[in-house]
């Protein structure tokens, strides 16, 4: 390119420069940020110690030496001042690939939940408040191992504050 035609190009150039970082700047960028909090009674809940993991896909990682999965545990915090915590499965425990599944055990403070309620924390526990653990535990039958496939399903649990009766009245 000869020096006339550099002299003459350049201006053009660095005015289209110009324009295009202001027509960048002038465009706005925008982020939608949502937001979630509960602020629970201090008479009773049942909330995840550390909430983020709530509505994620957890992973049960499969180890190929010992050909096993691994178990998921976490911790709740867990109050109720007027008396014990029940838990219960809404529905059965299980993670499923096609046709084949694999059974859970779902513990909560050392008390295994089933789809029937149980009290998972006692009265004395529950009126201070603790910290406890919850268990999933993929289970495996004696002797076979985990058939090959891509396993998901949840475990749906429910907690309920046990209120005691009030007392008897003498009529």
């Amino acid at each position: 390119m000869t020096f006339l035609k550099k002299t003459v190009l350049l201006p053009f150039a660095i005015a289209t420069a110009a324009i295009s970082a202001q027509a960048m700047a002038d465009d706005p960028i925008t982020h939608t940020i949502q937001l979630e909090a509960v602020v629970p009674t201090d008479d009773f809940h049942v909330l995840p110690s550390d909430p983020s993991w709530i509505g994620n896909t957890q992973v049960l990682s499969y180890n190929p030496n010992t050909k096993k999965l691994t178990s998921l545990v976490k911790q709740f915090s867990v109050k109720n001042k007027a008396g014990g915590i029940k838990a219960q499965l809404l529905a059965p425990a299980v993670i499923t690939s096609g046709a084949d599944q694999i059974q859970l055990d779902v513990n909560f403070n050392n008390t295994n939940v089933t789809i029937d309620p149980v009290e998972a924390v006692s009265k004395d526990e529950a009126a201070s408040g603790k910290v406890v653990d919850l268990k999933i535990i993929p289970k495996k039958t004696v002797g076979k191992d985990y058939v090959p496939g891509k396993y998901t399903g949840n475990v749906q649990l429910s907690f309920e504050a046990q209120i005691p009766p009030p007392p008897a009245t003498g009529d």
